[in-house]
């Protein structure tokens, strides 16, 4: 009896240690993602260890890296999107982010929270002049969020691009000669944030694909065909960046419909890029 009894406490310690073992520490993952900013995996990771060490605001910050920048098996994950889009994690980040990247975060959520209600109410045109006074507050407080973290931030400056790109939708909705002039400013605004977030991040899918839409709704808004051009390139680069990622191959093709390149839109109307010396 005393023998089994020993046994069984040796397993427990033994079960333990290898529960501890699984549960790296906020600072080593956070040493791995210094040696490599596109380590996903220690990055779902490093979600899971904020969250059980009580730290709402870091946790969602690393929910929006994934969500907005990594390839879509992390983007979509439960330490991902889900995540983000989860309003008890959203409250509880925004309790703790008053001096964190997090504030960010959590205004681009709120400006696509505001604008999505009003679609699924469908009072956007009735409410489009208030969404867009609430979205351009968020990007004022976005902003002052990105400028206190004192830093290069590539999920702070993708929150101000997410909450352009809202704007600008929104300014389509309100369709007044007032907010035609403004969707200008708002999408060379997001070109230029998804555009640096692109260049500080070369091998994150996320960041080319929002170049590729910020660029397409430049092209759609004033014509030009090089910027078609340009939003086919980013979405080529997102597309091999994340292969298994088929929306961003449907991307591809349309974007090289828009873009007149009727050959290469067939090429791509499979659902993959295509192959070396054929159709």
């Amino acid at each position: 009896m005393r023998l089994a009894a020993v046994l069984a406490a040796l397993a427990l310690v033994i079960w333990a240690g290898s529960v501890q073992a699984a549960q790296v520490g906020v600072p080593a993952l956070q040493t791995r993602l210094a040696r490599s900013p596109y380590d996903y995996e220690a990055r779902r990771e490093l979600v899971e260890a904020c969250r059980r060490d009580g730290d709402h605001a870091s946790a969602y910050y690393q929910a929006a890296w994934l969500a907005w920048l990594a390839p879509r098996s992390y983007a979509e994950s439960g330490a991902g999107l889900v995540l983000l889009r989860d309003q008890r994690a959203r409250d509880r980040a925004a309790v703790e982010s008053k001096a964190h990247g997090a504030a960010a975060v959590v205004a681009a959520m709120d400006g696509r929270r505001a604008l999505l209600d009003s679609c699924l109410n469908g009072a956007i045109v009735q409410q489009a002049s208030r969404v867009r006074a609430d979205l351009t507050k968020l990007i004022a407080v976005a902003e002052e969020a990105e400028g206190r973290v004192g830093r290069a931030d590539p999920v702070a400056r993708s929150a101000i691009a997410q909450l352009y790109l809202l704007l600008d939708a929104c300014l389509v909705f309100e369709d007044t000669p007032e907010s035609r002039r403004a969707r200008p400013r708002a999408v060379q605004k997001a070109v230029s944030l998804a555009t640096t977030v692109a260049a500080w991040l070369p091998e994150s899918p996320g960041a080319h694909r929002m170049v590729a839409v910020s660029r397409a709704r430049q092209a759609e808004l004033e014509n030009r065909t090089e910027w078609w051009e340009v939003a086919v390139e980013a979405s080529r680069r997102a597309a091999a960046l994340d292969p298994e990622d088929a929306r961003l191959s449907e991307m591809v093709r349309a974007l090289h419909l828009r873009a007149g390149q009727w050959s290469e839109a067939r090429r791509w109307e499979r659902g993959g890029p295509p192959r070396e010396g054929g159709e």
